[in-house]
C-alpha cells in the first residue's frame, strides 16, 4: 500500500506546483495592462479635483462675503473714512483719531447688521423715502443736455419772461384796524369809517391801531408784500391800488389796512442779451429736469399698477 500511494503524493505535487507557475505568470502578464488603467484613472479623475478646488475656494470666498457676523475693514474702506474726515474738518486724522474713526465705523456696521436682521429696515417711512431717493438719484439721466440755439433761448425767454423782469415796486404808507379786541366784522367798520373820514379831509388820528412793523414802506415787491403781510389781500392789491390817494380796507394776517400809494415803479422786462447767462442756466436745468423726469417715466413702465382702492369705490 505505501508503495502505491508514493507515486500519488508526487504526481499530486508536481501538479500543484505547475498550476502555481502559471499562476504567476499569467500575473506577470497582467501587470503592464493593470499599471495603464490606473495611470489612466489618475488622469480621468485629476480635472475632477481641480474643479472641486476650485468650488472650495468659491464657496469660501462667498462664505467670507455674505457672512453677516464677519465685519471686514479693508483698506480701501479706512482711507474712505480718513477722507471723509478731512474733507469735514480740513485735516487728516491723526492714528489714533483714526483708529477711533474705525472703531465707530465698527459699531455702527454692527447695529446695522442687527437691525436688518430684526426686520427693522421694513415698514419704515424713512427708510423707504431714503431709498428711493437714491433709486431716483441713479435712475436719472445724467447726460448733459444739448445746448440750446439762440432761436431755443428765446422761446424759453418769452416763455418766462416774468421771471427775468423788473416787479412793480410800490412805495406807501397804511393805517391797521386790528381784530384781535373787536373781531373781523367791527374792525372792518372802523376801518370803512377812518376812510370816509380821510377823504372828507380829515388828517388828525382817525382811531387807528399801532402796528408791530412799520406804518410805510419803499419800494416793496408783490413777494416781498406776501412775505410780510401774508398771501393775503393787501399784498396782491398793492400793485394796483390807487395813487395819491387812500384806498381801502384791505385784509391782511393781521387785520384790516387803509393804504395810500406815493410811487409806484412800474414793472420791466429786460433784454435777452441782459440776461441770456441766466436764461441758459435755467433753460439747461429745464432740460434736464425733462429727461430725468422721462428716466423716471421709463421705469414706472416696468411695473403693473392695480388701484385696488378705485375698484372699491362705488
Amino acid at each position: 500500500l505505501r508503495f502505491t500511494l508514493q507515486p500519488l503524493r508526487g504526481e499530486r505535487l508536481r501538479v500543484s506546483v505547475a498550476e502555481r507557475v502559471r499562476t504567476m505568470k499569467r500575473a506577470q502578464a497582467s501587470t503592464p495592462a493593470v499599471g495603464r488603467l490606473g495611470r489612466l484613472d489618475r488622469a480621468t479623475q485629476q480635472p475632477f479635483f481641480v474643479i472641486g478646488a476650485l468650488i472650495f475656494v468659491a464657496a469660501q470666498a462667498w462664505r467670507g462675503a455674505h457672512d453677516t457676523r464677519r465685519i471686514v475693514v479693508t483698506p480701501e474702506r479706512t482711507a474712505e473714512l480718513a477722507t471723509k474726515y478731512r474733507l469735514q474738518f480740513g485735516s487728516a486724522p491723526t492714528p489714533a483719531q483714526l483708529e477711533g474713526i474705525v472703531e465707530a465705523y465698527i459699531q455702527e456696521e454692527a447695529l446695522y447688521r442687527e437691525g436688518k436682521a430684526m426686520g427693522l429696515d421694513r415698514d419704515d417711512e424713512i427708510v423707504r423715502r431714503r431709498i428711493s431717493q437714491k433709486v431716483e438719484f441713479l435712475q436719472q439721466d445724467r447726460s448733459l443736455p444739448a445746448a440750446p440755439s439762440d432761436a431755443d433761448l428765446a422761446r424759453y425767454f418769452d416763455a418766462h419772461a416774468a421771471a427775468y423782469g423788473t416787479p412793480v415796486r410800490t412805495t406807501f404808507s397804511h393805517l391797521y384796524f386790528s381784530t384781535d379786541a373787536v373781531g373781523e366784522g367791527p374792525a372792518r367798520a372802523r376801518a370803512v369809517h377812518a376812510l370816509e373820514a380821510l377823504k372828507a379831509g380829515a388828517t388828525a388820528d382817525v382811531g387807528a391801531d399801532p402796528f408791530p412793523d412799520l406804518n410805510a414802506y419803499s419800494n416793496l415787491a408783490e413777494s416781498e408784500a406776501v412775505r410780510l403781510f401774508g398771501d393775503s389781500e393787501l399784498a396782491h392789491r398793492l400793485p394796483t391800488a390807487p395813487v395819491g390817494q387812500w384806498s381801502g380796507p384791505y385784509r391782511s394776517g393781521y387785520g384790516w389796512h387803509l393804504v395810500r400809494v406815493d410811487a409806484r415803479t412800474p414793472a420791466a422786462r429786460p433784454a435777452l442779451a441782459d440776461v441770456r447767462d441766466q436764461v441758459r442756466e435755467d433753460y439747461l436745468r429745464a432740460a434736464q429736469a425733462k429727461a430725468n423726469a422721462q428716466a423716471l417715466a421709463r421705469l414706472k413702465t416696468r411695473y403693473t399698477v392695480v388701484r385696488r382702492d378705485l375698484e372699491a369705490k362705488p
